[in-house]
């Protein structure tokens, strides 16, 4: 057999080993060491790592444990004196290459060379991984993604944006009142009828105002008792029938059309503002804040920048609302007056 070969075969051989083994020892020489990696980044460029073995080499384990030779036993299929010879020829063309050259490269597994300081270093060849968990992982090139900030708000879910638009005038309901007077007339003519015992339909003309001769039924009515007067005196009290006549007739439109509609502050002509934002998010924020200080706060529209102005107080009369920015003021210096 070929001692080239032979020597060749050496390098594969601890190759191999430190795929299934964590050390391969060099007897008389030193032992490789490997440690599992976790994946990393490489020092330089932006490459992603799989996991692998980090192989060193340590020149004080020098003692025999016979893992190699074992294993060149049944590669080679030789006896053990065999393949002790063989690693020692292996050893030997090893310290001649370091002692000419300075360096002895092992295919698959890295180099060794000397420093100036006559110390055996080695140096890993990273493109054989020994890592079996790694098998089919490839190097990959990560590509740096700028992250956009975004800035989160948080708004209260019940919080809306107010807009100044006034209600729809509601329109008149005539049948409405009506129904009302009608009502109240049944209830007329059946108290009538408890009261006299008479038939309703016949005393009702008593009431219409085109009827003005009433007296002669009055008369009849009085000349035909035959009770004493004290029995007279407990018929039920005739203004209760008078009553609801007249609440009947009151026109309860003009009372409506008469009170005067108040405005909710935010809409006033006058506002105290603290703040103006172009974002809407940012203006809730604020509102929030300054409900949670116990003040009343609201988006009152947007001024002619397009800005939405945040208020805190609105006023009718500007004295009165400067008077507020006064006290507004010590809290939040910065806030001023605003007029629609």
């Amino acid at each position: 057999m070929c001692i080239f070969v032979l020597l060749k075969n050496i390098e594969l051989y601890i190759s191999e080993l430190l795929f299934e083994h964590d050390c391969v020892i060099l007897p008389a020489f030193g032992g490789f060491v490997a440690r599992v990696a976790s994946a990393n980044f490489a020092k330089t460029g932006n490459i992603l790592l799989p996991p692998s073995k980090s192989i060193v080499f340590n020149k004080n384990l020098s003692n025999n444990d016979g893992l190699l030779a074992g294993y060149i036993m049944r590669k080679e299929n030789a006896t053990y004196q065999q393949a002790t010879s063989i690693i020692e020829n292996f050893l030997n063309h090893c310290k001649q290459q370091l002692e000419t050259q300075k360096r002895f490269e092992l295919t698959g597994l890295g180099v060794l060379y000397k420093s100036a300081e006559n110390t055996i270093l080695f140096e890993q060849d990273v493109r054989v991984n020994h890592n079996t968990y790694a098998f089919g992982l490839p190097a990959v090139t990560a590509i740096k993604l700028a992250k956009k900030e975004e800035k989160v708000v948080a708004v209260k879910p019940a919080l809306q944006y107010r807009e100044v638009v006034l209600p729809p005038a509601k329109a008149k309901k005539p049948i409405r009142r009506i129904a009302i007077a009608a009502s109240l007339a049944f209830c007329v003519i059946t108290l009538m009828f408890l009261v006299t015992n008479q038939n309703p339909l016949n005393s009702v003309a008593t009431f219409s105002p085109f009827k003005g001769d009433i007296k002669p039924v009055a008369e009849t009515k009085i000349n035909t008792v035959t009770k004493p007067v004290a029995e007279v005196k407990e018929t039920p009290a005739k203004p209760a029938v008078v009553s609801p006549d007249t609440t009947a007739s009151v026109d309860k439109t003009s009372v409506v059309k008469s009170t005067p509609v108040i405005e909710e502050w935010y809409k006033q002509p006058y506002q105290v503002v603290v703040g103006c934002f172009s974002v809407k998010q940012n203006a809730f924020k604020l509102i929030n804040q300054l409900e949670q200080q116990n003040l009343q706060a609201s988006i009152a529209g947007q001024n002619a920048k397009n800005l939405y102005v945040v208020s805190v107080a609105g006023y009718a009369d500007e004295a009165e609302a400067r008077k507020k920015l006064l006290q507004i003021k010590q809290q939040y210096p910065a806030a001023w007056l605003f007029k629609r």
